[in-house]
C-alpha cells in the first residue's frame, strides 16, 4: 500500500533528523572521546555509563573586565553580538591550542586539558599559550571596536 509507505518513509526522515540533532548536541556539549565512549554503551547500559576521573588538569579562565559597565549600556542584542565575537575569536583558539571549550558563564569562558578522555594531550604549555592569546585576542577586539 503506497500510503503506509509514504508514512514510514516520513517516520524514517523524522528519525533520521532527530538522530542527527541529537548527534549534533552530543558534539557541542562533550568532548568526542566521550560522546564516542557513550555511543560504544549498549543498551540498558545508561546506568553505568563511565565516570572519570583526572589526575591533573590545566584550566585557562578569562573574565572581562568592564563587562557588567559596558553592558549596562548596550541593548540585550549589542551585547550578545560582542560576547559572540569575543567568543568566536576564543573559540578559534581552542583548536589551536587543542584546548577544550568547558563552558561558557556570562562573560566568563573557560577552557583546559586533562587527560584522556577530556583531551589528547594535557600540555600546561598549550593552555598557558592559549591564555596568552585569549588576551592578545581580546585586547585586539577592544581596540577594533574603539574600547
Amino acid at each position: 500500500n503506497e500510503a503506509v509507505w509514504r508514512s514510514r518513509y516520513r517516520a524514517r526522515a523524522q528519525m533520521e533528523e532527530m538522530h542527527e540533532r541529537i548527534t549534533s548536541i552530543l558534539n557541542t556539549l562533550m568532548p568526542p572521546m566521550v560522546v564516542a565512549q557513550l555511543r560504544s554503551c549498549g543498551p540498558g547500559t545508561l546506568s553505568r555509563l563511565p565516570s572519570h576521573r583526572f589526575e591533573s588538569a590545566t584550566i585557562a579562565q578569562s573574565d572581562l573586565i568592564g563587562f557588567t559597565q559596558i553592558a549596562s549600556k548596550k541593548s540585550p542584542q549589542e551585547v550578545v553580538k560582542f560576547i559572540s565575537e569575543i567568543f568566536g575569536r576564543f573559540d578559534s583558539l581552542t583548536d589551536k591550542h587543542r584546548v577544550y571549550k568547558v563552558e561558557t558563564v556570562g562573560d566568563a569562558y573557560i577552557a583546559g586539558q586533562a587527560d584522556r578522555p577530556l583531551t589528547l594531550e594535557n600540555s600546561p604549555l598549550d593552555v598557558v599559550l592559549f591564555a596568552l592569546d585569549m588576551v592578545k585576542a581580546a585586547h585586539h577586539w577592544s581596540r577594533k571596536r574603539g574600547q
